[in-house]
């Protein structure tokens, strides 16, 4: 059940902008602490499901946490932070790699860019020869 919370914890926080790197050592500092209070609770000498209720209950809501970091500029990407300089760097970041994508779709799939390459080849082979005897025929006649 914790891990549930933990778990609609992150994707709150990453939702509302906050860096991943932030997310996932709040979230790992929230699990060591859970950890901690659930073994503290069973030294005591509660069972499992009440020593979890407990260790839950004095880890607090985390919608306070949330909110919290929500309102701390420093933990927001870039993106969050200068949404216009987003705005202009973005558009203009993938305008500049698109003629790459290619590149590296081919590195990625080898195969099949061969494949393309002959079937390439192989049709303008066949134009060239239909365009030859075109141009053959024409000069016969």
């Amino acid at each position: 059940m914790p891990e549930q919370v933990f778990d609609v914890l992150r994707s709150e926080l990453l939702e509302s902008g906050i860096a991943p790197r932030h997310v996932r050592r709040i979230v790992a500092e929230l699990n060591d602490h859970l950890q901690d209070l659930r073994a503290e609770a069973m030294d005591e000498g509660r069972s499992g499901p009440e020593a979890d209720a407990i260790a839950t209950r004095r880890i607090g809501d985390t919608r306070l946490i949330a909110e919290h970091m929500r309102r701390t500029p420093e933990l927001k990407t870039w993106i969050y932070r200068y949404p216009r300089i987003a705005c202009l760097y973005l558009p203009l970041a993938y305008a500049l790699l698109l003629p790459i994508a290619p590149l590296f779709a081919g590195f990625a799939n080898p195969a099949k860019v061969a494949r393309w390459g002959t079937a390439l080849m192989l049709s303008a082979g066949v134009t060239a020869t239909m365009l030859l005897c075109m141009q053959l025929a024409i000069v016969m006649t």
